[in-house]
């Protein structure tokens, strides 16, 4: 019997407990108070029209000229004939673009090209992916075709079709 009073004790001292918690509980006062935030309005701005703003935008643009540190016009005409005259040196010819042709695909995966017309090599050089020959770089060599890049232009070099 003793096993049955400790039972009946401890849901009695439950009991009493989650009573205790529930009155706390709803006697509880916040410690903070929050009040509510006002957001005050924008300011509201003159409705501007888009050529007014145009207009200020230009006039901003035309008065402070990024391309002159003087901002009024040149005192001399631009004409490209003159271009480099006052310097002592030349200017030099831009270099050509090579006429390269391929020739053959040899091999199988990985494949391997004869091209012709690389500048600074002979004729019917072995080219592989990823080989250099000064700026040209081969970047791909595939079974139909080779791609080689240059500094500012990528040559994708194929077989001709007859018909």
């Amino acid at each position: 019997m003793s096993v049955i009073r400790s039972y009946v004790a401890a849901v009695a001292s439950v009991a009493g407990l989650c009573a205790v918690g529930v009155i706390r509980w709803r006697g509880a006062i916040p410690s903070e108070r929050y009040q509510s935030v006002v957001i005050p309005s924008t300011a509201t701005f003159a409705a501007d029209s888009l050529e007014d703003v145009l207009a200020e935008s230009e006039e901003l643009t035309v008065t402070n000229d990024p391309f002159r540190l003087a901002n009024a016009p040149a005192s001399v005409r631009y004409n490209p004939a003159f271009d480099n005259v006052a310097g002592s040196v030349a200017a030099a010819a831009p270099p050509l673009r090579p006429n390269m042709t391929l020739k053959a695909i040899v091999g199988g995966p990985p494949w391997q090209a004869i091209v012709d017309g690389i500048p600074g090599q002979p004729q019917g050089t072995l080219v592989r992916a990823g080989a250099a020959y000064d700026k040209l770089v081969a970047r791909a060599v595939t079974r139909d075709s080779v791609v080689i890049q240059g500094p500012d232009t990528t040559w994708v070099l194929s077989f001709r079709k007859h018909q």
